[in-house]
């Protein structure tokens, strides 16, 4: 069995490493900006005129459409959510010229992982019908962009699917708030009081035991020795994610794989209402 990676490496979400960006804007956005998307779905095979092995690429990007030639804090926007997404390569590309940058590289790693083992196995006299089901890959990049709280916060979100020949396929996804007014990343430390974080994380495990009980169709579970017998939050506590989201009607935290539970229980998406988390907020 081939060994599963993740291609691109700045594409690999640093989920740890937080959202900070260095420099002040000082910049004013004079005019409103609306969000637009770009799609691209595209299928490549290894053999000319056979339908597999293949790559199959699908790209939803979203990006902000300046208001004016003079918007140029939704301009600034689109390039740190695109150096922060994707990686510093990116940058200053057109949201059109990222989306074809994006969909060459997929192929480009296509064809540089499988192709010429392919072509050995063809040569070998492998039929057909005994292609291995690993030399099919599958990208998908899923991008949102919304107006958050107040409509002050623009939400983003970005979610990288990719199985490139392992046991299981690879999502991660990464979530971002920036300051509608001055294009200003918002952090987890801009957000949170350090003092309050027992009590916020006591609202997001409370959200965690209703989402886990939902998933598993059951109401028996109410405690942390309940969520570790089914294999939650066995080799880490609860804790305030970077991955959140400043939405309209809450503060959501988000947990990819593995972060607090094993890949079969999948990621955790959990809100916890302003009514309850404004005390402890910034």
């Amino acid at each position: 069995m081939k060994s599963t990676r993740i291609l691109l490496p700045s594409l690999i979400f640093g989920i740890a490493g937080g959202f900070a960006l260095t420099g002040c804007i000082e910049q004013k956005q004079t005019a409103a900006a609306e969000p637009d998307m770009l799609q691209k779905d595209t299928t490549v095979y290894l053999q000319e005129g056979k339908e597999t092995p293949s790559c199959k690429i699908s790209i939803s990007y979203a990006y902000l459409k300046p208001a004016s030639e003079k918007d140029s804090i939704s301009r600034l926007i689109n390039e740190k959510i695109q150096e922060e997404a994707f990686g510093k390569q990116y940058v200053k590309l057109t949201p059109e010229g990222l989306v074809s940058a994006l969909a060459n590289d997929f192929i480009k790693n296509y064809n540089t992982d499988v192709k010429e083992l392919f072509e050995a196995d063809m040569h070998n006299g492998m039929k057909a019908e005994d292609v291995p089901a690993w030399y099919n890959y599958e990208y998908q990049i899923k991008t949102a962009l919304e107006a958050g709280k107040d409509s002050t916060v623009w939400n983003y979100s970005v979610v990288n699917f990719q199985y490139t020949g392992g046991a299981h396929p690879n999502t991660l996804a990464k979530y971002m708030n920036i300051n509608a007014q001055t294009g200003k990343f918002i952090t987890a430390d801009d957000v949170f009081r350090k003092e309050d974080n027992a009590k916020i994380c006591s609202l997001i495990m409370k959200e965690l035991i209703k989402e886990v009980n939902k998933k598993m169709e059951t109401d028996t579970i109410s405690s942390i020795e309940g969520l570790q017998s089914v294999g939650i939050l066995l080799d880490t506590d609860i804790y305030i994610p970077e991955n959140f989201m400043l939405g309209k009607d809450g503060v959501t935290f988000y947990y990819n794989r593995y972060e607090i539970a094993p890949y079969s229980a999948g990621d955790f998406s959990l809100t916890v209402p302003y009514d309850d988390i404004n005390v402890y907020l910034k």
